[in-house]
């Protein structure tokens, strides 16, 4: 599976339903991670935000690093975001 680079709008949630997972695009960046909160299991597609570096679940106000899925909220939880294997093929992303 692959999706155009282009095609995602900038600085968006974009659900990836066949993935269970979401994409942002910010920039030149894309940053790939399953689509449930590790604290409370809600998805990001319908409960997340985007605060500049970072994405917060609203279920809990659980807050994560968008460029690496550490939690910010440790006393909430640990658990950093689910990363989905991808990489950069020209303007694709490719999913493997």
């Amino acid at each position: 599976m692959k999706i155009k680079i282009r095609d995602l709008p900038e600085v968006a949630i974009v659900p990836i339903p066949e993935l269970e997972a979401f994409v942002v695009r910010r920039g030149g960046e894309v940053y790939v991670y399953r689509d449930e909160c590790p604290h409370a299991f809600c998805n990001f597609t319908t409960a997340g935000q985007l605060e500049g570096d970072h994405i917060v679940c609203t279920c809990h106000w659980c807050k994560f690093d968008l460029r690496t899925g550490a939690s910010l909220t440790p006393e909430l939880t640990a658990e950093p975001l689910r990363k989905i294997s991808y990489r950069v093929e020209g303007e694709y992303i490719v999913f493997t």
